[in-house]
């Protein structure tokens, strides 16, 4: 997992988005300080709820996070023709 990098491309959404990391986490429905602990790299394996979540709010595909946040072998599973 990039935490560096994961925690750039959810600042950068949030930035363009024009919201606050307060009004990320209401509009996410994600605890206002669970979120500082996935954008500080506090958390180690972010939950893919939690990620859907955010995702979803900045309008940023999931499977960047997931990929980001260290899911890439669940990515390439999903990725089998049988599930395309």
């Amino acid at each position: 997992m990039d935490l560096v990098e994961l925690k750039n491309i959810i600042e950068n959404a949030r930035i363009k988005k024009k919201i606050s990391q307060r009004e990320l986490a209401r509009l996410s429905g994600i605890n206002r300080s669970s979120l500082n602990d996935i954008i500080n790299g506090k958390i180690k394996k972010i939950d893919v709820d939690s990620l859907k979540k955010i995702a979803e709010t900045l309008d940023l595909p999931l499977t960047i996070l997931l990929r980001v946040a260290g899911y890439d072998e669940f990515l390439d599973y999903l990725s089998k023709d049988k599930y395309k």
